[in-house]
């Protein structure tokens, strides 16, 4: 087999099981429940499909998808308002609280990590600019606190809208 036959069995490991019929990457978006989105949200637009696929496409995890699964992925992203000082992500936090991967679609927002005991700026996010990667691959606490620097807007992935029995879930720290 060569290389492009390897790609798409690859794409279904790493985010669904072919034939199961009810994960985004093997067809089965149309069979999955409607998710009730959390308050001031909305599903993403069709029209920001691109802009979100240009950012993730900068991760490993999602540079080597195919174009259609990104597409599909990304129609599962949810967009969210941030208020200025609000903390989207708390490091420690784990389990439910560490799901979630964000898009900054506006805004900036400002990575913050404690160091010997003293909460240190250590990035700074802005339109374009991913974080919470690792929780879609690793069930670890998070390792940073990230706030909203002034009132933006954020699309987000859940770890449990990539597909059910994805092995991304599987691995833990």
């Amino acid at each position: 087999m060569g290389a492009t036959a390897s790609k798409p069995q690859a794409t279904s490991q790493m985010l669904g099981t072919p034939g199961r019929g009810g994960g985004i990457t093997d067809g089965g978006a149309k069979k999955l429940k409607a998710k009730k989105l959390p308050p001031d949200s909305k599903k993403s637009d069709p029209n920001d499909y691109e802009t979100i696929i240009g950012s993730l496409s900068k991760l490993l995890l999602f540079g080597r998808l195919e174009h259609g699964v990104q597409t599909k992925v990304v129609a599962e992203m949810y967009e969210r308002k941030v208020k200025a000082g609000e903390i989207l992500i708390k490091e420690g936090d784990k389990g439910s609280a560490a799901r979630e991967l964000y898009v900054v679609k506006s805004g900036e927002f400002e990575v913050l990590q404690m160091r010997q005991g003293v909460q240190m700026k250590v990035n700074a996010k802005q339109a374009g600019d991913v974080f919470g990667e690792i929780s879609l691959m690793y069930d670890c606490p998070r390792n940073a606190t990230v706030a909203a620097m002034n009132d933006s807007v954020v699309w987000v992935l859940e770890r449990d809208e990539v597909g059910p029995g994805n092995k991304l879930k599987s691995h833990s720290c």
